[in-house]
């Protein structure tokens, strides 16, 4: 069986680069289909119009809002005739230097779009600077002058930061912030769910008792280290399971020797079995 949902990439070539691709009225079917890709995107919509959805959760395209896709994720976007702006594909290679944006970035892609979310949308008084920024990538894109990498990455780097200071001042006000501990744990997970699926080895791998684990878990997330887990076998057990494959495939990727056990799972987590969810998206 073919896949349902394809999976794009980057030649080893590109993942040096920065690519930009202009949405325009006449490229409203570029990514109608469901995919996912081994790389990141980032949208900054400069017209809003349709709809993003990201693993299987439904966003708003906004004006002036900026969405950012990591790999492995699942996306569909359904623009309007009237949205307009542009996409950023990139690696994370050309970030190794700046720290800061690579982690924010490597967050985004170990914690579930409820947590953290892909879309970050900005008061009109800023729309002229967003719009600044994108128009003047895009042309550096298109030119064939000296250091033209080097400036597009600025201006991606400009966009990226300008989420990261919205979400900061989000959560000042909240005591729901990140602390050591969870991230790091969010990061391992992300790292390790399809060979490490007990509390006990995450906690050991933190070095830190597995009681002090589920207490900074629930505080932080208001859910269990366990249920955080299974969380994330299921979301990936849903991206492969659109993929075409069988739900005995799915569980052998994810280290699942009985094929019994690994549906039961999934139908004891999502409330339905493997079967029913890949017929509810083809």
């Amino acid at each position: 069986m073919s896949p349902t949902i394809p999976i794009h990439d980057l030649d080893e070539s590109e993942k040096k680069v920065i690519k930009i691709i202009e949405l325009d009225k006449e490229l409203l079917n570029d990514a109608n289909e469901a995919h996912r890709h081994n790389y990141f995107e980032c949208f900054v919509f400069l017209k809003g119009g349709g709809t993003h959805t990201v693993d299987f959760v439904e966003f708003p395209i906004l004006p002036y809002s900026i969405h950012i896709i990591t790999p492995g994720q699942v996306h569909q976007v359904k623009r309007k005739k009237n949205s307009t702006g542009f996409v950023f594909l990139f690696d994370l290679l050309p970030f190794e230097q700046a720290k800061s944006i690579e982690n924010f970035l490597l967050d985004h892609t170990c914690f579930d779009v409820s947590e953290f979310s892909p879309c970050y949308h900005f008061a009109p008084a800023f729309s002229n600077d967003l719009e600044a920024i994108a128009i003047s990538a895009w042309k550096e894109y298109g030119s064939h002058q000296a250091l033209k990498n080097h400036l597009i990455l600025n201006h991606l780097s400009t966009l990226i930061l300008y989420c990261m200071r919205t979400r900061i001042q989000a959560e000042e006000n909240t005591l729901a912030k990140h602390s050591d501990i969870y991230t790091l744990f969010r990061r391992l997970l992300q790292q390790e769910f399809k060979a490490m699926k007990k509390v006990k080895e995450y906690a050991a791998a933190l070095n830190i008792t597995e009681k002090n684990l589920n207490e900074i878990i629930l505080k932080r997330s208001g859910e269990t280290a366990s249920a955080l887990i299974n969380k994330q076998i299921i979301l990936e057990a849903k991206r492969l399971l659109n993929t075409g494959i069988s739900a005995k495939e799915v569980g052998y990727l994810l280290n699942y020797s009985d094929p019994a056990h690994f549906s039961k799972f999934f139908k004891t987590q999502s409330g339905f079995s493997p079967s029913v969810f890949k017929n509810r998206h083809e």
